[in-house]
């Protein structure tokens, strides 16, 4: 292995941490990608519970939090420089 794949590794490794600090988590990895995920998406069975239990009613709420709470995927990716490129999938 030589000395430019090591950096270029660590350069990964240092960029895959400070998305992981701001609140991002691994979905997967490889020596030269990361895929990492933000947010937990929406439970759409307890919405559609209350908004039965609400004649409907929750369905606002429901359709708001579709919305804000959708996972945010980001895409690390190691090029053949050794330079991390981020791309923001949605």
């Amino acid at each position: 292995m030589s000395n430019e794949d090591v950096n270029g590794r660590r350069n990964l490794a240092n960029a895959i941490g400070g998305e992981v600090a701001a609140g991002y988590r691994i979905e997967s990895q490889t020596d030269s990608q990361a895929v990492l995920v933000k947010g937990s998406g929406t439970n759409h069975v307890l919405h559609l519970i209350l908004s039965l239990i609400t004649c409907g009613f929750w369905a606002i709420v429901w359709a708001v939090m579709y919305f804000v709470a959708k996972p945010k995927r980001l895409i690390l990716t190691l090029d053949e420089f050794g330079n991390v490129l981020r791309q923001d999938v949605n």
